[in-house]
């Protein structure tokens, strides 16, 4: 075989290798692929219970808790073996603080943020896992609080707000929850947007007793519901028949602005979204926003395409100078 075939066979061999990449790795997936960072990135901690501003300064966390200068919980990791612990808690507080960059492991809860003054507060980019498949990876409760692009993985519930209000809950990648992805309980009017939520035993995300005015729209919802029956707060039960649940009041299953629904990966393709519940809400739009979700996808593809014919372009090169020497 001389070089040419051999060069004709190799970029056979790349293409069909680029062709394997799964469809499932939207931008989410590649972000946490590519931002998680070595051990050696983090410092190691003991479980964080802070239940006073002084304790921020007691702790030697960077800032003096001002809303320009916050408080930084920054690039720790935490471990909490407690069999009803938390790796990081915050509780009656008035100074701002931000967690963030933070790699949690817990058997119970990876961060816990509740009764502090509202606003005051941000989760941003951490990763939690749970050791245990139990307890949450997020739990709040306060209100106009911000959770931005965490890592949720293997809780019995990704991210759970309980009597928190006005919060953000947004860029979060959920897997492997052993109950639900997000459970929003007896809570109102926050905004849960461009999450992506996947493998959850039950709903990807509930709204949960009087939870009210919330509305939920661009996320995408893979695999969510693997059990016949579904049930909630040890009390009702159901046939599980969709990837979300709905037992409040005026919630919107999609952004009333721009009708821009949520990706459902059981979505027929026909008509509205059936969401479970006694609510009987719906997402009226649907896959509508599908093209936004898969920019990870399209760019992914933009690279692979570029360099493999980068390297189509070298080898054919290289054989034509071969062949005719």
């Amino acid at each position: 075989m001389n070089l040419r075939w051999a060069s004709y066979l190799l970029v056979g061999i790349l293409c069909f290798w680029g062709l394997q990449i799964p469809v499932e790795m939207n931008s989410s997936t590649i972000a946490v692929a590519l931002s998680t960072p070595s051990s050696e990135y983090y410092i190691l901690h003991e479980p964080i219970s802070i239940e006073s501003d002084q304790d921020f300064i007691d702790g030697g966390f960077a800032g003096n808790g001002s809303k320009g200068n916050p408080f930084i919980l920054e690039q720790l990791n935490v471990t909490s073996s407690i069999l009803r612990g938390n790796a990081i808690s915050i509780r009656d507080t008035s100074a701002y603080f931000i967690i963030r960059d933070c790699h949690i492991m817990s058997r119970y809860i990876g961060i816990l943020v509740a009764d502090i003054a509202v606003g005051t507060g941000s989760i941003i980019n951490n990763t939690c896992i749970s050791s245990s498949g139990g307890g949450g990876g997020i739990v709040i409760g306060t209100d106009n609080l911000t959770v931005l692009e965490n890592r949720c993985e293997n809780w019995a519930q990704g991210i759970h707000l309980n009597e928190a209000s006005q919060c953000l809950i947004s860029g979060n990648n959920i897997s492997d929850s052993t109950y639900q992805g997000i459970n929003i309980r007896y809570s109102n009017n926050n905004i849960i947007t461009s999450n992506r939520i996947t493998n959850s035993t039950q709903h990807g995300l509930v709204f949960v007793g009087t939870s009210s005015n919330n509305v939920a729209y661009d996320n995408t919802f893979i695999d969510n519901g693997n059990v016949d029956e579904y049930v909630i707060d040890n009390e009702r039960t159901g046939t599980l028949t969709s990837q979300g649940y709905d037992e409040g009041d005026n919630n919107h299953w999609y952004d009333m602005n721009t009708n821009t629904g949520n990706w459902w990966s059981d979505y027929s393709g026909l008509g509205s979204y059936a969401i479970d519940g006694p609510a009987d809400n719906t997402d009226p739009y649907p896959n509508h926003s599908q093209s936004s979700q898969n920019n990870g996808d399209v760019v992914l593809a933009i690279i692979l395409i570029g360099s493999l014919s980068a390297i189509v372009v070298v080898l054919l090169v290289v054989g034509f100078r071969v062949v005719h020497k």
